[in-house]
């Protein structure tokens, strides 16, 4: 009874505190702005710093800090990602990329089932260097401001959900693998319950070395030698000129005109491009016209087999562009998808000769892809009163990465993400691997539209391509598009999975067209966390939409 009295007290306050836990509405004329993330404390000190006159890109970097001790599972500061950023008075765009990168050693051979949670899967973590990097760039508060704040807010720790829970008991083995991560996550080796409060006083400590140390003590100092000797004492790669040559890159973001909406999202080696082929592919038939996908089967098989034909190409072409030429321009080209949808049979699966002429001949079933079930990462969407914008993804790749904690942060075990052929994504030293994250804007007659992305694995451009076309073509609001059933699909696999809320009637229909369907929950977190904010481009008003397949809020007034 204690247990589930505290419960409820936690879910009665943090409704109060945010207003709506999954979509509020807001003028961003007469608001301080929206932060939409995956836990109330990291979302409601994001809103914190945009209302004491933070812009996006401080309350951004911010909740990122904060996801990384409350959301440990998901992403810190042993990982990295992709930050993509507006600013409205300039319309810039650009785009830092901080995912993790190979150190100089590389493994002879590497088995994601047998080395996929250990010290050998630990790639150089670049969060830091991306975060500490945009806020000295593009914010207006200081690296040790926004960490003296950190501290603040998150010295008397956070409650347990049942999310974390969940996670926490699907994952105990792992944990109790290494000690300073059973130390953290575990109370005296029983998960934490729902309504425990969890403190982490490594990752303060390491909060506090980094405010009066500065953002390069990471790459450098105590937290470096640490890094080294677990990697050192557990057969891991990583050695200390490795972290202190880690740069985050500032580059140019991607993008693609779509139905009269202009779509910027991640450049390569993250898969922006691929959400962009995906659209431009779907653009050759009337959607609005053929009916939404969870009603209709003609559009969801269309939007099944355009997903398969981009991630095909992800395969075949996407790696990191400093080791091989990425045709982006020809991947994001509307000839290109004309002649990628010549390739779909709209009453029957692809098969393996549906292939593409331009930039070279791919078989949509080549390979075998990797589909972590467990869909880590996650997503931070912020709009400022001024207009400004962040959309933020980043991970430690598995659910609890590599499954080593240093300095109270688990480190990734992006690893897993290179491949073992010898194409774009092979491994090889200071490389980094492609990754499904696809931070993304939404622009209408030149205004900003709608801020997106999603964590989820492999599902990532898929869902961000259900929710653009939900918005874009079949007239969805933010809730509407977030709350709508999801699908994956995947090159080399005629299985479709779908959340149990389609109907069984369409089913059937795409049964008959050759898809194998496997039913999932009805709002089911392996399909994503997607975290939005869409404009209203003639009131202003933003409206915001947590998914609530996981655990984020809404925090805008």
């Amino acid at each position: 009874m204690r247990n589930i009295n505290k419960s409820l007290l936690i879910i009665i306050v943090s409704a109060l505190l945010v207003g709506c836990a999954h979509w509020t509405s807001q003028p961003v004329q007469e608001s301080g702005g929206m932060v939409v993330a995956a836990h109330p404390v990291a979302a409601e000190f994001g809103y914190e710093i945009l209302l004491s006159g933070g812009n996006a890109i401080d309350a951004a970097v911010a909740t990122a800090i904060a996801l990384g001790v409350v959301e440990p599972h998901a992403s810190g500061f042993g990982g990295g990602g992709g930050m993509l950023i507006y600013l409205d008075d300039t319309k810039k765009l650009t785009y830092i990329n901080y995912y993790p990168r190979a150190s100089t050693l590389i493994p002879e051979y590497f088995d994601s089932k047998q080395d996929g949670q250990s010290a050998k899967a630990v790639l150089v973590p670049g969060t830091v260097s991306g975060l500490s990097m945009a806020l000295e760039k593009y914010g207006t508060m200081s690296w040790q401001e926004i960490l003296e704040r950190s501290i603040e807010k998150l010295r008397q720790g956070f409650v347990v959900d049942d999310h974390f829970n969940k996670v926490i008991l699907d994952s105990y083995e792992i944990l109790t693998d290494y000690p300073e991560t059973e130390a953290i996550f575990l109370n005296e080796m029983m998960p934490y319950e729902v309504g425990d409060t969890l403190v982490n006083e490594h990752a303060l400590h390491t909060l506090r070395m980094l405010a009066n140390e500065g953002p390069r003590a990471f790459y450098t100092g105590e937290i470096a030698d640490s890094i080294v000797a677990v990697m050192v004492r557990q057969d891991g790669l990583i050695r200390k000129a490795d972290l202190e040559s880690y740069q985050a890159i500032e580059m140019a973001p991607v993008s693609s005109d779509y139905r009269n909406h202009h779509i910027v999202s991640s450049a390569p080696p993250q898969s922006g491009v691929t959400l962009l082929e995906i659209l431009n592919i779907l653009e050759q038939k009337n959607l609005s016209e053929m009916g939404i996908y969870y009603e209709h089967d003609s559009t969801l098989h269309l939007m099944a087999e355009a997903i398969k034909v981009g991630y095909a190409d992800r395969r075949e072409y996407l790696g990191d562009p400093a080791f091989s030429e990425v045709p982006v321009s020809t991947l994001s080209n509307d000839d290109y998808a004309r002649n990628r949808f010549e390739a779909i049979n709209m009453g029957a699966l692809s098969n393996s000769d549906s292939t593409a002429t331009s930039p070279g001949s791919i078989d949509t079933f080549k390979g075998e892809p990797r589909d972590d079930p467990n869909g880590s990462t996650t997503h931070i969407s912020v709009i400022d009163k001024d207009g400004n914008a962040v959309s933020l993804t980043q991970t430690i790749s598995y659910y609890w990465g590599s499954g080593i904690s240093v300095g109270g942060f688990l480190l990734n075990n992006a690893m897993t993400s290179f491949s073992r052929n010898d194409g774009p994504n092979s491994i090889a030293s200071g490389k980094q691997p492609r990754s499904t994250i696809s931070p993304s804007f939404i622009f209408k007659d030149k205004q900003l539209y709608a801020v997106v992305g999603t964590p989820g694995g492999g599902r990532i451009p898929g869902t961000m391509t259900e929710v653009v076309t939900s918005l874009i073509d079949f007239g969805a609001n933010a809730e509407q598009a977030n709350n709508a059933p999801r699908f994956h699909s995947t090159d080399n696999s005629q299985k479709l999975r779908v959340e149990s809320r389609f109907d069984q009637a369409l089913l059937d229909q795409l049964r008959l067209k050759g898809h194998v369907i496997e039913t999932m929950d009805d709002m089911d977190s392996y399909f994503g966390g997607v975290h939005l904010i869409v404009i209203d481009p003639e009131t202003g008003e933003l409206q915001g939409a947590a998914d609530p397949r996981r655990s984020g809020v809404v925090v805008g007034k």
